[in-house]
């Protein structure tokens, strides 16, 4: 898969992972991720990321009938927040990829057919299209892994550097 190839519509969840492995930036900057302009400027904060970082993402503005909807999804799946049910409407609309580090998002969103990426499918996407050299990828992943907020699983980042480090062996 290529990572710049469809529209990316992300997350808080996956906006603090991205922070806290230190590859927010190289995230930011390509060009066809988004966030929605009601998490941009109603969720997000300090606890978030760097405010200055994630000041750069590019931002998708809800229409009016998109943020009427917001109720009839949260009818359906009441445990999605406000910003949930938004990110895959618009996901949905615009014919996005949705990443989310939330299960229930994540389980609605598929089950809807939306394709839907984590954290970690992030960080190898990024490896793979040379957006992140392997040591900064395991680096990440280690930082991910080390960090006592991640809700990630320890042997699905292990699972990660392993392919990261058997791939750069080959390739050197």
């Amino acid at each position: 898969m290529n990572i710049t190839a469809k529209i990316i519509i992300t997350d808080t969840n996956i906006i603090t992972d991205l922070n806290n492995a230190k590859i927010l930036a190289q995230f930011v900057e390509l060009d066809n991720v988004f966030i929605s302009d009601l998490l941009k400027y109603d969720e997000i904060n300090s606890d978030t990321g760097d405010i200055k970082v994630i000041d750069k993402f590019k931002v998708i503005e809800a229409t009016e009938k998109q943020l009427l909807e917001i109720n009839s999804v949260r009818l359906e799946k009441p445990r999605l927040s406000i910003y949930d049910a938004l990110n895959y409407i618009i996901a949905r609309d615009n014919d996005c990829i949705l990443a989310t580090g939330d299960n229930d998002l994540k389980v609605y969103s598929e089950k809807h057919g939306i394709e839907v990426i984590r954290t970690l499918r992030i960080v190898e996407l990024m490896y793979e299209n040379k957006i992140i050299a392997s040591d900064i990828a395991v680096k990440a992943c280690n930082l991910l892994k080390n960090n006592s907020s991640t809700r990630i699983p320890k042997d699905a980042i292990d699972s990660l550097i392993e392919k990261i480090e058997k791939d750069s062996v080959i390739v050197n």
